[in-house]
């Protein structure tokens, strides 16, 4: 597949269970090595380099687990992100739930707290690239479009995003590009005013496969 995201960009993946999706998540973060192709970084080849390397290169996977400790309070969940208490602060003023309850474990949160308590320390230190897969997964329409906001945001902000969804009408939305994934294969992208129903209903039912000439991943960032 041949998918490239730019600064400040949202690229959403659309596709079926099974289409391939985390997958693709894992290869651009480092976690999963490519059988062929390559993932480059701003020009940069990063192929060869694993997630924790990609990470510092400002590479960042949100996982479809959270990435949380649970175990961990709020507070110590934050402090491993953000150690300026004054960063710290500036999450608790923009989610005031989260303050309202910094010395608990982060198990005790609901699912959409857990959520925002993973994102919410890239608002103060943005990546270069966000990879989110099904950030919305589970959770109500309302902590879900805390996230999308948290989102858009990172995007204001200049990180490029690729966003993993099975919720097409819901982030459709957010996306400035879309690309249908259907049996391993981007069969289609485009900028959001281009898609059309009868790709989307192609892409979930996984009937359009298009095989690129050149298979790549680009992850474009300053």
């Amino acid at each position: 597949m041949d998918l490239t995201v730019h600064p400040g960009e949202i690229v959403v993946l659309l596709g079926p269970n099974g289409a391939g999706k985390s997958t693709l998540c894992q290869v651009a973060a480092g976690q999963l090595p490519p059988t062929r192709g390559r993932v480059t970084a701003a020009g940069r080849d990063v192929t060869s380099l694993g997630a924790p390397h990609r990470s510092r290169a400002g590479i960042v996977l949100a996982p479809e687990t959270r990435g949380i400790f649970p175990t961990l309070t709020i507070e110590e969940n934050l402090t491993l992100h953000l150690p300026d208490p004054a960063s710290r602060a500036a999450v608790y003023t923009r989610f005031p739930a989260l303050a309202a309850r910094r010395t608990v474990p982060a198990a005790s949160l609901s699912g959409g707290e857990q959520q925002l308590l993973s994102l919410a320390p890239l608002l103060q230190r943005p990546p270069d690239v966000l990879i989110a897969d099904e950030p919305s997964l589970g959770l109500a329409p309302r902590v879900a479009d805390e996230v999308f906001r948290l989102l858009a945001e990172l995007r204001d902000a200049g990180t490029g995003l690729l966003l993993v969804e099975e919720k097409a009408a819901e982030v459709l939305g957010l996306a400035d590009t879309v690309a249908y994934l259907a049996q391993g294969r981007v069969a289609w992208s485009g900028p959001r005013a281009e898609v059309r129903v009868d790709r989307l209903t192609e892409a979930y039912l996984g009937l359009a496969t298009e095989e690129p000439d050149h298979p790549s991943m680009e992850a474009r960032h300053p």
